[in-house]
């Protein structure tokens, strides 16, 4: 590495977190849910939505073998999309393991499976026609590469959940992983807000080589692209610790959610509010004043009356407040 630079930008999140886990594994619980906010850093081709350097929201769970674990993060982030507002989210669910039967059955070796996949994660840019292109191009067999195109192009066709699993299940891939993606999507579409969707979607690769089993991506449906996307990434801790610790994560989009949340007008509105009283008050009254406000959706700090009013007023304003209230006249509030 000395030999291509000094140094390196931190490229993700999840890779710190399994070194953190690693190293203090004993002292923490188990399973381990982790949920960290920090900035990362990618060598993209800046566009809207996707910049070099951005925030990054990470909820992981580090431990759970079971697809429990990918529900509860499934629903965990719609939840987060619903109540900053978004009413238009389709999460889209795949498996790692049924590309990699349906490379291998379409004739290609093991080996090449995770090259393949990276040509596979082009199908949004470049389509099908291109990603065939592209195989071709790498050497890869002609023939096995336009079985594998006629593979994805009838999964796109199907109508729906039920016949996309019916068409996997017709090229080879096991009923084990059928399953498990059939459990993930039924039992968290109980779930999530009814606004929103799951479906079944073979062409979500992300393209991460760390991925082992289910991976998904959070669309928001107006944007057409992905606000969010993790899976399951069961060999990554093995290689520090030398026995299997399996985990799964999910990464909400911070960049993209913010621009969309600005062009929509979505951003919560301020409701800091400046509860002012005097030393006579009554501090219980002050109190369920606080309280009774709170309940009727302001956020709220108590101050005592101060001898330079305007002065206090602008301090406030300069600090986010845009309203006040008086204790002697709680129904009239200040707009500052």
């Amino acid at each position: 590495e000395k030999d291509i630079a000094e140094e390196g930008l931190r490229y993700d999140l999840t890779v710190p977190l399994v070194r953190f886990f690693a190293g203090n594994r004993e002292k923490l619980p188990y399973p381990f849910k982790a949920i960290q906010i920090d900035e990362a850093f990618r060598a993209e081709r800046p566009q809207k939505g996707r910049v070099r350097q951005f925030t990054q929201c990470d909820i992981d769970i580090l431990g759970e073998s079971s697809s429990h674990a990918e529900i509860e993060l499934i629903y965990s982030g719609a939840m987060s999309y619903y109540k900053l507002g978004f009413r238009k989210i389709t999460f889209k669910v795949n498996d790692r393991r049924i590309l990699n039967e349906l490379i291998t059955f379409s004739g290609f070796d093991f080996e090449q499976v995770k090259d393949i996949c990276i040509s596979l994660d082009k199908f949004d840019k470049i389509g099908t026609e291109g990603v065939l292109a592209e195989l071709v191009e790498n050497g890869y067999d002609k023939s096995s590469a336009e079985k594998l195109m006629s593979v994805f192009e009838k999964l796109k066709a199907a109508k729906d959940n039920n016949e996309g699993f019916s068409i996997l299940a017709e090229f080879g891939v096991s009923s084990e992983v059928i399953n498990s993606v059939k459990y993930i999507i039924e039992t968290a579409t109980k779930f999530i807000p009814s606004e929103f969707k799951i479906v079944f979607d073979a062409s979500i690769i992300r393209g991460q080589g760390y991925y082992t089993g289910t991976v998904f991506e959070a669309y928001d449906d107006d944007f057409g692209r992905a606000v969010g996307g993790g899976g399951r990434y069961d060999k990554m801790v093995e290689k520090f610790l030398n026995v299997p610790v399996p985990a799964v994560g999910f990464s909400i989009g911070f960049y993209s959610v913010v621009m969309l949340m600005l062009e929509k007008n979505m951003l919560p509105k301020n409701t800091k509010l400046a509860l002012v009283y005097k030393n006579n008050d009554d501090f219980e009254s002050v109190l369920s004043a606080k309280i009774d406000l709170i309940g009727k959706g302001y956020e709220v700090s108590t101050f005592l009356f101060p001898k330079n009013f305007n002065n206090f007023a602008d301090k406030l304003k300069q600090n986010g407040y845009n309203k006040l209230v008086k204790m002697q006249d709680l129904s009239n509030i200040i707009n500052l």
